[in-house]
């Protein structure tokens, strides 16, 4: 057999474990919380190939953690993405970078006219699931999100 020859991994090549911001994972558990029994057909939070093939946030960042979750529109048993939208926009939160649903865009503070309501190009238009991405600068705020309105 031949010899197998190891090269030292280059810092730059080295990749830290796939994993949510605490932002965001603040946000699914209270989803889960608030609508126990929804579906969950839809969400989702790391990329799959497709996803690695071009830039978005639910590929890591080199720190390995995934800037976006997705979140299933399950209007009987949980969640009314509609109204999250609402709920969400509403609240005005910090961290939000952006939101899609419904083939809508809304960015948050940071973004171009923050907190409207655009037209959104992408093939995929979002109306199985919410798409919500956070600012890496406040990916590690876990305080509660502003749902209390949700569930009204």
């Amino acid at each position: 057999y031949a010899e197998i020859r190891h090269q030292p991994l280059q810092a730059s090549k080295l990749m830290a474990t796939p994993r949510r911001t605490p932002a965001t994972a603040t946000l699914l558990a209270q989803i889960n919380a608030l609508f126990p029994n929804r579906s969950k057909a839809s969400d989702g939070w790391i990329g799959d190939t497709a996803h690695a093939q071009r830039k978005s946030d639910h590929n890591p960042d080199a720190d390995g953690t995934v800037d976006a979750i997705d979140i299933t529109h399950d209007p009987v048993k949980g969640v009314d993405i509609a109204k999250l939208v609402n709920v969400l926009i509403a609240g005005k939160d910090r961290r939000v970078a952006y939101i899609i649903a419904n083939g809508e865009i809304i960015s948050g503070n940071a973004g171009p006219q923050a907190w409207v309501r655009r037209r959104y190009s992408g093939a995929n238009k979002h109306t199985k699931h919410l798409h919500i991405s956070v600012l890496d600068k406040f990916q590690n705020d876990t305080s509660p999100w502003a749902l209390s309105k949700l569930k009204a």
